[in-house]
């Protein structure tokens, strides 16, 4: 799916994405990503969704995001509940949806000026 073209260069705008990859900020990346307004933070190399730790988003807490929107491929598969509440003692909530629409989300709140983060998951490259 494709997105407007974006003129504010400041913020890391997702402007397209497909099953094998996101282009950000006019950037192809065929690999599970990881970005924060101010920038991609990390490839990032999940090996498995129910596996996910507080540590596994290091670089995303350091940027303090007020939400961080987890993009888990094509369907919709939550982590461990653990998960949320290590989230809520950073003060950062985490939203779980299917990657389309966690780039879109993304995009929205970054558009209304959001201090928001994002970990994407591929849908293309399977856990």
């Amino acid at each position: 799916m494709n997105f407007s073209q974006d003129t504010n260069e400041a913020n890391s705008r997702i402007h397209a994405y497909t099953e094998d990859y996101f282009v950000i900020n006019e950037f192809k990346f065929d690999c599970h990503c990881q970005l924060h307004r101010d920038g991609l933070t990390d490839k990032w190399q999940p090996l498995n969704i129910a596996d996910l730790q507080i540590s596994d988003f290091k670089s995303l807490l350091d940027c303090q995001p007020e939400v961080l929107i987890l993009g888990t491929g094509a369907t919709l598969k939550f982590p461990q509940s653990t998960l949320r509440q290590q989230f809520a003692e950073h003060k950062i909530g985490l939203e779980v949806m299917d990657t389309g629409a966690a780039c879109r989300t993304y995009n929205i709140l970054l558009s209304e000026g959001r201090n928001v983060a994002a970990a994407l998951l591929l849908s293309g490259i399977t856990l």
